[in-house]
């Protein structure tokens, strides 16, 4: 499993890569706790900066990254394997 982590390891990269990870998964700040077992509240303050995930939250992050990029990459190939229709 991939850690999750950011470019540089700072609190505002962070904060943009969680912010950024549940709208590829597309939910809410309340699903995505909910998919993580922590409170609304601990989404929104680990995406404002006032604080960072501990290490079992980056663990669920990692994973939950590694879905977005295993959806992501199902999708595209669902996209490649259409005929194109003509006009």
């Amino acid at each position: 499993m991939a850690a999750f982590t950011s470019h540089d390891g700072s609190a505002a990269a962070i904060d943009a890569d969680v912010r950024r990870l549940r709208g590829r998964l597309g939910l809410t700040q309340e699903r995505f706790a909910e998919r993580l077992g922590v409170s609304t509240i601990t989404v929104h303050r680990w995406e404002s900066g006032q604080s960072r995930p501990r290490r079992l939250a980056l663990e669920k992050l990692a994973q939950l990254g590694e879905e977005a990029a295993a959806s992501a990459a199902a999708t595209a190939a669902a996209s490649a394997a259409r005929p194109m229709r003509a006009l």
